[in-house]
């Protein structure tokens, strides 16, 4: 014989009218007697069912403690955790304005026509976005049944001036949108990251249009480097899996790939003019990257307003240059004898060898920077080489010089080949006498407080990745403590904090690899995209989470391998 009590739940999830959506009966000993019952869900009623001798307030305790998140508990429902937003702009805009009335657009008939501009970069990105919103209609988030204004067969393109053939830098990448389906910007650029929010106003409804809502919107980024590294040496990282990543950083509008091809570990690109740094120094053979695979990786970024930028980390990190040729490595000697130490600054081959190298990789990267890395430089081998205290003794130099005659030598080099540099912080804080080529970037990963004042107040350019280290790894639903990072928060006036170009996330690859690379970086990296590129005051974290809901959504049905950014849902 049984007994029931029931309890009226006011829950503000689902529609519950008129089913049972959950029963849970639970088992467990209580002096050493079997007691049951079960709570079940009807029209909003919690109704348990219990043996005869449980006292009801002992049954209604339980459950309040089970629906008690605060205290672990977990209420019943079913469901999402929480409802996606519904065209919603990811990063959000820096101004927009709704009527409440939507158009509609037939996903299968519409038409992008570019009405002003054209060249090759706007038919390409008008037709991948062509289908990037016919998919739209497969998409998870989904709008009711909508009234709308009228049905919209063009969306026009206006690019008011010429064509630019390279991102770069300084790129304009303001643009205008209008929900009737027009989009306007006077660069490329621009047109690139309006066709990206037009695309993210779109969602289906049930009789298959999409619907886009009447709006202005007004968009610019906050900053112009808005970053993501990638290192492909500590695990390798096939080429389709970066064309994946290059793809989801342009639904994001980030607009730089920081590539970072070779450390200790490994180096991966298949160097024609030395072809034996990657027969001896990578993992295997297949593990490399080809000339031809570089540029179909730069041209596909390009074609989609990202930069790539080439980092070869030197003088450090270089082990597995050493592999090949160890005769411009330094041989340690002491504490490290039998090992490699960082390139010998003191060798007229060196930067013999060094230009040959960096000229090939000139005519792959078209970017005006390279990273030249500079960071974690041992000395002690330097200081323990008899051939380099020799030549130190001659000179009449002590081993402080080291590292500026490296240096001084090898940026003179790579300017020449004309490209402007970036540097991790390392290079800037530690040597403080060096005099950078103008232009140089400091990169900043720790003690960012202290490091983005001093640099900052000696008038250097520098990016923030302190907190964006995406290969940090913890359960999902962490986009959270990204997103919270600010890249100005140090002291410095007004004029110091104009050199904060912007940010970079950085997937270091210890723990990363061609089968986690993907989730380990979206949607985590959306929440940097959004800090980097929305106005400071613009969102919290709670105002957010349903934005960065929608968007997951909407990676994951373009293709993006994304976890998820939240908790249980639709995606």
């Amino acid at each position: 014989m049984t007994k029931k009590v029931s309890i009226v739940a006011h829950h503000g999830r689902g529609n519950t009218s008129g089913e049972t959506f959950m029963m849970t009966t639970f088992r467990f000993h209580w002096n050493h007697l079997p007691i049951s019952f079960a709570f079940q869900v009807v029209n909003m009623k919690v109704i348990i069912t219990y043996m005869p001798g449980l006292k009801a307030n002992f049954l209604i305790l339980l459950w309040s403690i089970f629906i008690s998140g605060s205290q672990g508990g977990h209420y019943l429902s079913y469901g999402p955790d929480l409802k996606p937003a519904q065209g919603s702009v990811w990063p959000k805009p820096w101004w927009q304005d709704d009527t409440g009335r939507y158009f509609s657009v037939d996903p299968e008939n519409f038409r992008l026509v570019a009405v002003n501009k054209n060249c090759p970069l706007l038919q390409d990105a008008m037709a991948r976005y062509t289908k990037v919103i016919r998919q739209s209609a497969q998409g998870y988030v989904k709008a009711p049944q909508t009234a709308v204004i009228r049905k919209i067969q063009q969306l026009s393109v206006n690019l008011t001036q010429a064509c630019e053939t390279l991102p770069h830098l300084n790129m304009d990448e303001t643009y205008y949108v209008w929900g009737d389906g027009r989009v306007i910007a006077n660069s490329i650029w621009g047109i690139f990251r309006g066709l990206e929010t037009l695309s993210q106003l779109l969602v289906p409804m049930p009789n298959g249009l999409l619907r886009i809502p009447e709006t202005e919107i007004y968009d610019e980024p906050r900053f112009k480097y808005r970053g993501l590294m990638l290192d492909s040496a500590r695990h390798f990282i096939s080429k389709g899996k970066i064309l994946q990543l290059l793809e989801g950083m342009a639904f994001n509008k980030l607009n730089v790939f920081h590539w970072h091809l070779s450390d200790d570990s490994a180096f991966t690109f298949n160097s024609t003019t030395y072809p034996e740094l990657s027969l001896k120094g990578a993992y295997r053979r297949e593990m490399t990257y080809s000339p031809a695979e570089v540029k179909e990786i730069v041209e596909f970024a390009r074609k989609r307003g990202i930069r790539v930028i080439a980092e070869f980390d030197t003088p450090a990190h270089t082990a597995s240059w050493g592999a090949s040729h160890p005769e411009i490595m330094t041989k340690c000697a002491g504490k490290y004898a039998g090992q490699l130490g960082p390139f010998n600054p003191t060798k007229d081959s060196t930067f013999t060898f060094l230009n040959k190298f960096f000229s090939e990789i000139r005519n792959l990267f078209p970017d005006r920077y390279l990273h030249l890395g500079v960071d974690e430089v041992n000395p002690s081998c330097w200081e323990g080489n008899s051939e380099i205290q020799k030549y130190l003794t001659s000179k009449k130099l002590d081993n402080g010089v080291l590292p500026y005659l490296y240096l001084e030598r090898f940026t003179a080099d790579i300017s020449t080949l004309g490209w402007k540099q970036m540097v991790w912080q390392e290079a800037m804080t530690e040597y403080p006498y060096m005099k950078w080529p103008t232009g140089t970037i400091g990169q900043v990963w720790f003690d960012f407080k202290n490091v983005s004042r001093d640099l900052t107040a000696r008038k250097f350019d520098i990016i923030h990745s302190q907190d964006w280290y995406m290969y940090v790894l913890s359960t999902g639903g962490d986009w959270e403590k990204f997103y919270k990072v600010e890249p100005l928060d140090f002291e410095g006036s007004d004029v110091q904090k104009k050199h904060v170009l912007g940010g970079e996330a950085c997937l270091w690859s210890e723990y990363i690899n061609e089968y986690n690379v993907m989730p380990t970086t979206f949607p985590r990296v959306s929440a940097v995209a959004e800090r980097l590129w929305s106005e400071r005051e613009h969102g919290s974290t709670e105002e957010a989470t349903p934005r960065i809901e929608e968007h997951n959504c909407r990676m994951i049905y373009r293709g993006i391998e994304a976890r998820p950014a939240n908790s249980f849902g639709l995606c």
